[in-house]
């Protein structure tokens, strides 16, 4: 019996390089495509997959929202599943709270999509994968207050909210549809009510504090 594998992106043209390396696998078969996180759980709710395989980042649905919280929401939901993640970030704390979510890889996608291969080669065997392109997951802090967090305003909370993601300051201006110079300055207002002085230490502390669950 086949492996039944969900995939997740945005991107149609990403999903099509996803599907060929799946299909060049005799243990494998996609049952099902997904662009947004809720048709995502909406074919993991019907078809049950073994393997889900997704973007790290989708944008468009607030509700069940991206990146660690779409992570956590689908281990929480479907606890059998494995997720393998696909992602444009390199950040080690980002990774690192991936695989805490639970995530059983995590897969660049600048690099060679050939790598899912040996990726699903050790999630059918049960393992976790790490890649030898990415960063080694590191031991995050402890978390720091939380509580300063009530300072910021919603729109630099939204801000920092998809920083932390992954996203470049100009990702959030195309996306909250405000001046790059106007998201900047949220970014640095809400560093400085943090107590953080540069963007990895902004990072760890929305990671390792739980910010935005």
């Amino acid at each position: 019996m086949k492996t039944k594998i969900v995939i997740a992106d945005d991107h149609p043209i990403v999903l099509a390089g996803i599907r060929d390396v799946i299909d060049g696998d005799s243990r494998l078969e996609v049952v099902g495509q997904a662009q947004s996180p809720a048709a995502l759980v909406e074919l993991m709710q019907t078809l049950a997959p073994d393997i889900v395989i997704t973007d790290y980042n989708m944008p468009g649905d607030d509700a069940l929202g991206d990146g660690i919280k779409l992570i956590s929401y689908l281990l929480r939901n479907f606890p059998d599943v494995q997720v393998l993640i696909l992602t444009m970030v390199s950040n080690p704390s980002i990774i690192a709270e991936m695989y805490r979510a639970g995530a059983s890889g995590v897969v660049r996608k600048s690099g060679d999509l050939k790598e899912l291969n040996v990726a699903l080669s050790a999630l059918l065997a049960q393992r976790v994968y790490r890649s030898p392109d990415l960063p080694r997951e590191e031991a995050l802090p402890e978390a720091g207050d939380a509580s300063s967090a009530s300072l910021l305003s919603p729109r630099e909370f939204e801000v920092i909210r998809l920083f932390a993601n992954g996203q470049s300051v100009g990702d959030i201006a195309r996306r909250l549809n405000r001046s790059g110079k106007t998201v900047s300055t949220q970014k640095v207002n809400a560093m400085r009510k943090l107590g953080v002085k540069t963007d990895q230490e902004l990072i760890t502390f929305c990671l390792s504090s739980d910010l935005f669950n």
